[in-house]
Formats: structure tokens, sequence, C-alpha cells
């Protein structure tokens, strides 16, 4: 019974190989990672892409022998590969929680705690409602496609048992922080104008009419201010964030 595991276990070890580089994805990945999406389909679908593209980095890479040191290294950069177009993805929410965050600081609405999960939308309502337009977004603009795509389209640059630095890879995650950031300002950046002209403007007002309960109107309006910018400015957010999705896969897939 060992001669045909042996016959055969370059090929399974390249299986768990390609396994894990897709498995690292959808742990990693929005949408991919939704709670709401059992663990054993995740990894079920893994499985059934693996068997899709193993037969086809069987022929186009290296064998790995059974008793090769390098195997784990190799499992190891291919963990990393998966694992990096998730987490650069996650930036672009991640950015688009931290432009929820600041709308409410400014805005003096109630925080809440984030949750882990970056595709479910938390915290205060201004939050919540960027989140959802994010999401919507990335549905409707096919983005889980796009991440599969991505990844498929790296075995093609980077087999398997291809050698892979890691070095470049270190500064992109970097300049994708920056960007991440940069999208959170420039998504937050109308409503928290917004916020400081109604709050300007009862500051006046209560000046001139000391009657006026400054608290209670200056809430108000924030509230309805929120609201109408992100009304008026939701297709404006939606191009932004569907252009940084193409800019992120596009800069992840320059350096793969």
């Amino acid at each position: 019974m060992q001669i045909p595991f042996f016959l055969h276990a370059d090929k399974l070890l390249c299986f768990a190989v390609i396994f894990a580089r897709l498995g690292a994805m959808m742990l990693t990945a929005p949408l991919y990672k939704c709670r709401s999406i059992p663990l054993h389909i995740r990894i079920l679908l893994a499985f059934v892409l693996a068997i899709l593209v193993a037969p086809f980095q069987w022929y186009a890479t290296q064998s790995i022998a059974v008793e090769s040191d390098t195997f784990f290294l190799t499992l190891a950069e291919n963990i990393l590969i998966g694992a990096s177009l998730g987490l650069a993805v996650m930036l672009l929410f991640t950015g688009v929680q931290i432009a929820g965050g600041l709308v409410c600081r400014s805005g003096q609405f109630a925080a809440e705690a984030a949750t882990e999960d970056m595709t479910t939308p938390s915290g205060p309502m201004a939050s919540r409602l960027l989140q959802w337009i994010a999401l919507i977004v990335f549905v409707t603009m096919g983005g889980h496609r796009l991440l599969m795509v991505a990844l498929l389209d790296s075995f093609q640059s980077i087999p398997v048992t291809a050698d892979f630095s890691p070095e470049g890879l270190w500064q992109t995650i970097v300049l994708m922080v920056g960007k991440s950031f940069h999208l959170a300002l420039r998504v937050a950046a109308p409503i928290v104008t917004a916020l400081l002209a109604s709050t300007l403007l009862v500051g006046l007002a209560s000046r001139a009419v000391p009657q006026i309960n400054a608290f209670t109107v200056g809430f108000a309006i924030n509230i309805w201010s929120t609201l109408l910018i992100l009304f008026f400015s939701a297709t404006l957010l939606a191009y932004l964030f569907q252009d940084q999705v193409h800019s992120f896969l596009s800069t992840w897939s320059s350096i793969i």
C-alpha cells in the first residue's frame, strides 16, 4: 500500500500547497470570511478549487520530493501569498470603518466597539451606513469574483514551487495601509466638513439668540446633516470605493 503513495507523493504535496494558498485567502478575504458562511463550506470551496488547479500545476512546476526540507518553506510562502490578497482587500473595509469612526466622533454620536469581521456592519448609524454602502458596492461590482480571479492568476505568475521574495510584498502592504487611511479621509471629509459647518452655525445662532438650546438643536442638526450628506454623496462614495478595489487588486497583482 505504500508504493502507490510514494508514486504520487509529489502530486499530493503539490495539491496540499495549492490548497494552502486558496484556504489562506478564504480565511482572510472580506465576504469569504463572513461568519454567515460556515467554515466547512469555505474549506470545501477551497478543496474543490484546488482539485481544479492542481492538474495544471503538476506539469508546470517542479515536483516536490517527500524527503524535501523545503516543503514547509514552500507551504509557508503560498500561505503568505493567499493571506496577503485577503488582507489587502480587508484594508479597504478597514478604511471605511475608520471613516465611520471619524464621522461619529465629529458628530458626537455614540460609538460602539467594532467587530472582528470587517464585512459585518457595526457601530453607530453613520458608520453602519458607510459599511453597508461599501459591502453592497463590493458585491455588485463582483469583488468576490475579482478576488478569485486574482488568486487563480497568481498560479501562473508564481507557481507553487517558484521562489517568492516577500520584500516587495511588505512594501506594498505598507503602501496599501497608507491608501486605506487616504480612503478614510476622502470618504469622511465631506461629512465632517458639513458637521463642522452646522456646528459653527448653531454656535453663531446660540450667541445671537441665547434662548436656543444649542445642545439639543445642534445634535438634531448634526444627525440630519449626516443623513443628507450621505444621501447625496452615496454615488460618489460608491465610485470611489470601486476605483480603490481595482487599484488594490492591480497593485497586489503587480508584485506577484
